[in-house]
């Protein structure tokens, strides 16, 4: 697997800007707060408590010289990242899978503020062979809908994204907690999930972990906000049209869509993501008519949304 293979969604389309048609900021309107973490991190603010998904900001350098992926490449946390821009007690950690661009902080998160994670029971093992206290981990396969008294959150089973070959990297479950993991092929996906977090009438339906989703599992939802993984992808049928069909959002977020690997303190870190992914769901939207915004947001800043 290449670092081109990880990074391609789709066929080429246009560079639109913040500034372009169908590229707009959010409104600030619904009293729910949106930042991007980059790669497929989010965190979501309502009334002051916080929700993270896939927080990770370390980083990994596992591209080598030759732009080969380094599937042995150990596990190591930049701590002091992380208490810079995850410093305040998230009281939930959503867990879309269990690769270590989306599981690898959440150990550390969760010891440090004793949050509560939604996962898979893979992602659970995973998590107690890391020192996570299994009674932290909510155990989650799909159709769950669960009260956190101020906001829900339910949750859909989904795919994973699937590359040229049809397959994906480390890919794998568990049946009970292994030794504790070294490398990041040691921490497998363990099935995916899809969470819609819905506050008061406004919700935000996360698909943000991987370019993949089950459709019949989301159709219908009319969420007014749709986060999605834009990368690897180029096998998915009509990927893009298929989840705004099926949802039909007021506002669009690519996720997903950044290099992976340059680092949140490196000057030379572009703000955003891959422009073409936000060209890539303007463009959509435009061309099945729905009447949709799309945000393309830069790495560690806040949105009202």
């Amino acid at each position: 697997m290449s670092r081109r293979q990880v990074l391609i969604g789709s066929a080429a389309v246009a560079v639109a800007g913040a500034g372009s048609p169908g590229v707009a900021f959010a409104s600030g309107r619904s009293g729910v707060s949106l930042r991007w973490l980059g790669v497929a991190g989010w965190e979501l603010l309502v009334d002051g408590r916080r929700v993270l998904i896939d927080p990770y900001l370390s980083r990994l350098p596992v591209f080598g010289a030759d732009g080969e992926f380094i599937a042995d490449h150990p596990l190591a946390v930049r701590r002091e990242l992380v208490d810079r821009h995850l410093g305040e007690r998230p009281e939930l950690v959503l867990a879309t899978h269990g690769h270590y661009d989306h599981l690898l902080e959440i150990p550390y998160v969760v010891k440090k503020h004793g949050s509560r994670v939604i996962g898979t029971e893979t992602h659970r093992h995973l998590l107690t062979a890391q020192g996570v206290p299994g009674d932290d981990v909510v155990v989650a396969s799909g159709g769950e809908h669960l009260d956190f008294h101020g906001f829900t959150v339910q949750v859909f089973r989904s795919l994973h994204s699937q590359f040229g070959s049809y397959g994906y990297f480390a890919p794998g479950t568990l049946t009970a907690p292994p030794e504790a993991p070294a490398t990041i092929s040691d921490l497998v996906e363990g099935g995916s999930l899809g969470y819609l977090v819905t506050v008061g009438g406004f919700s935000v339906l996360f698909l943000s972990g991987t370019a993949n989703y089950v459709e019949r599992e989301i159709a219908g939802l009319r969420p007014d906000v749709l986060v999605l993984g834009m990368s690897g992808h180029a096998n998915v049928v009509d990927y893009t049209a298929r989840a705004l069909r099926a949802t039909r959002p007021r506002l669009l977020v690519p996720s997903h869509h950044d290099d992976m690997v340059t680092q949140l303190d490196d000057p030379a870190l572009p703000p955003r993501g891959n422009p073409a992914a936000a060209a890539e769901l303007a463009e959509t939207a435009r061309r099945i008519g729905l009447a949709a915004r799309v945000l393309d947001p830069e790495i560690l800043r806040w949105y009202e949304l």
